[in-house]
């Protein structure tokens, strides 16, 4: 039957013709109200933004378009910020209201920014869950009161870095696996003409204006030691004869009076100094491996776990990024959510230290790599690395290698440096 609106009658071929129209302006109303995707329900989808360190950019975008395919209401936008300047730019844009939502954050940063990010809904992620993913020095630095406030993105630990040529040239067979055999090598390889050192064994017992990773490889003694440096209720430090052991270990090599003498902060920067060959070995974290071959890269060197006192329970050193997210977002729940897809999704957490030259930070891949030629010493260590609740990086730099100039320069007395080192970080602690 022909259509009819009053007295219009419309042929067959009008009414299929105006049905047909009926239907797009119907979609197209369907879509503009949100009903159908593509128009207003857009507005639905949630913008997230990253604040990734430049040097890491190239490893996101795979990690996005991954997350995308899951979570396919989410927008995730990165920004590059340069590394230097990271950490006060990150806490000037979340004082103005202007900071990102999901931010790289460190591992000796819980105490001193913890109030900037907001911790993980128990629904989306357990500390058990999260036990099971990554070893324990991860917890120790992304857990509070029972919550997870981060996610490791990788875990770098201190290696010994050693040139083959020197050592094999002083008859030093093997890397050294204790600080016993570390002394002995370095009397081994030093040289010196007419009083004066002309081949460097190691670069340490300097402070940082020369010895690259010095607060860290302290840190590293006094925790093997048995020292804790902070006690358990964070009230004040806990430097006592352990950390005056560690403390002694450290400086005797720069200590020019000392047997054991090899270096000190007129020497220059270590990994400078050794990738030109000017020193026989250094402590390093992949970062600095990478630097080293950056600047010399026909530098014929190996890679070693960093000294022990006890072989059969090894304690290391981990210094290393993750992610959280800020707690000022407005989209915290869909932050959370790329969070725990980039650290715990396997192809992008492999594709991240493959890109990156970090080691891995899952357990899983932890196991893949750990006899890799390139990181596999770094996978190892981090299964037995540790660490220690640091109230602000920075001044806890200075309060070592104040403590380390007070011995090396200075002529104080091991007991009195540890002394003004605890008084020190105590009152940091106290605020």
């Amino acid at each position: 039957m022909p259509l009819r609106l009053g007295t219009k009658e419309f042929t067959k071929q009008q009414t299929i013709f105006l049905s047909v129209g009926a239907g797009i302006v119907l979609v197209f109303l369907l879509i503009i109200f949100g009903v159908l995707p593509g128009g207003r329900g857009g507005e639905d989808e949630t913008n997230i933004v990253v604040w990734v360190i430049d040097e890491d950019t190239d490893a996101w975008r795979r990690t996005i378009s991954r997350f995308r395919d899951s979570y396919q209401t989410v927008n995730v936008s990165y920004e590059e910020v340069e590394g230097a300047n990271y950490e006060s730019a990150l806490i000037n844009a979340l004082a103005a209201g202007r900071g990102p939502d999901v931010l790289m954050f460190h591992s000796k940063w819980l105490v001193e920014h913890g109030d900037k990010i907001v911790p993980a809904p128990s629904n989306k992620i357990t500390r058990d869950t999260f036990s099971g993913l990554f070893p324990q020095v991860a917890e120790q630095d992304f857990i509070a009161s029972d919550r997870v406030y981060a996610m490791p993105l990788s875990i770098d630990t201190l290696a010994l870095a050693y040139n083959r040529d020197t050592l094999d040239a002083r008859g030093v067979v093997f890397p050294p696996k204790t600080w016993t055999e570390f002394g002995e090598a370095v009397s081994k390889i030093r040289v010196f003409a007419n009083g004066t050192l002309t081949t460097k064994a190691a670069a340490i017992g300097g402070t940082s204006l020369s010895v690259e990773n010095s607060t860290d490889l302290l840190s590293l003694l006094m925790l093997q030691n048995g020292s804790g440096i902070v006690n358990e209720g964070f009230t004040r430090a806990d430097m006592g004869r352990e950390a005056e052991a560690a403390l002694a270990e450290y400086t005797k090599f720069g200590v020019s009076q000392d047997p054991n003498y090899t270096w000190n902060d007129s020497f220059g920067d270590s990994n400078t100094a050794f990738a030109e060959g000017g020193v026989a070995m250094t402590f390093a974290y992949p970062g600095d491996i990478r630097e080293i071959k950056e600047e010399n890269p026909f530098l014929d060197f190996g890679i070693s776990g960093v000294p022990q006192i006890n072989t059969t329970s090894p304690t290391n050193f981990a210094n290393y990024w993750g992610l959280a997210v800020a707690s000022g977002s407005p989209n915290a729940d869909a932050a959370w959510d790329f969070v725990i897809f980039a650290t715990t999704d396997r192809i992008s957490s492999e594709n991240y230290i493959i890109e990156t030259g970090h080691a891995p930070a899952l357990r899983f891949l932890i196991d893949s790599y750990i006899n890799d030629a390139t990181i596999g010493v770094f996978a190892r260590q981090a299964l037995s690395a540790r660490s220690w609740a640091e109230p602000d990086d920075d001044r806890v730099n200075e309060i070592f290698d104040d403590m380390i100039k007070a011995v090396v320069s200075d002529g104080i007395d091991i007991n009195d440096a540890i002394g003004e080192a605890r008084s020190a970080l105590t009152e940091l602690i106290r605020g």
